[in-house]
């Protein structure tokens, strides 16, 4: 075992030059420039699987840079959406991890105080690897395609600048309840919007609470079949365009039904 204090960035593309199958990290913040340093060492055959938290707040307020992430798509890799997530933790071909309070960003990386631990123990690590497994393919988890990007660069580009959003400031990489929610005029969401994906978000305009229940959601089941009579599974369609809309970074899968809005309506 060894300490990890930052600055520890050259420790990290160390670890990534040197893995020859895959690089595995759960890290709610990513910016652009630590990934470009990233796909500059690492080897070709190795894979990224990257795991964060894409919400459009997150997105907005450049906590995650969607630049970042389609570069590593691009090179083949995966990136994942798990939004409850807050842990931040770097495998290197299953065989050593870092486990630290640090995100995938120079702040992380550089210059805020950090802390963490470098393991090789066979055992500890053959347990990282399982928990990350599990949240990888966790039913809450959804995969941030390059149209789900390209989809977020659109919406947000609708907003106009003089109604640009007072962002918190993020220094100290801490996000804290409900700086994940963006304030956003609806009508500019909707005219991202096409088909079933507009029709199920009209219906969460219609629930007047920011967390709401797949039950709630279900009940505007009569609605929708008016719209698209010839569809016979309108409960199985709403579920998949709420997965779409998570993958958007619009909602939030909290399990056991219970789902969150991210974003509130623009007075």
């Amino acid at each position: 075992m060894e300490i990890i204090k930052t600055p520890w960035k050259n420790k990290l593309l160390e670890l990534i030059s040197n893995s020859k199958k895959s690089i595995k990290i759960l890290s709610p913040f990513v910016k652009e420039n630590v990934c470009n340093d990233i796909l500059s060492v690492k080897q070709e055959n190795s894979i990224i699987e990257l795991i964060t938290s894409f919400k459009l707040m997150s997105i907005y307020s450049g906590s995650v840079d969607v630049n970042g992430l389609e570069k590593i798509i691009k090179d083949k890799g995966t990136v994942k959406n798990f939004p409850q997530l807050h842990a931040k933790l770097y495998l290197f071909d299953d065989k050593e991890v870092i486990i630290t309070s640090a995100n995938l960003t120079n702040g992380g990386l550089l210059n805020n105080y950090e802390y963490g631990v470098y393991l090789k123990d066979i055992k500890l690590v053959s347990k990282v690897v399982s928990d990350f497994n599990l949240i990888s393919n966790n039913e809450n988890t959804g995969n941030v395609k390059l149209s789900d990007i390209k989809a977020v660069r659109e919406l947000l580009s609708k907003i106009p600048k003089s109604d640009s959003l007072k962002l918190p400031k993020y220094e100290i990489e801490t996000p804290e309840k409900n700086l994940d929610i963006i304030e956003i005029s609806e009508d500019i969401i909707l005219s991202s919007l096409k088909g079933w994906k507009m029709e199920v978000f009209k219906c969460l305009q219609d629930i007047p609470s920011q967390i709401f229940t797949l039950n709630e959601i279900n009940k505007f089941e009569y609605k929708l079949k008016a719209i698209y009579p010839s569809n016979n599974n309108i409960l199985a369609k709403i579920r998949q365009q709420l997965q779409y809309l998570r993958d958007l970074g619009l909602i939030e899968f909290l399990g056991n039904g219970l789902y969150k809005k991210l974003w509130k309506s623009k007075k």
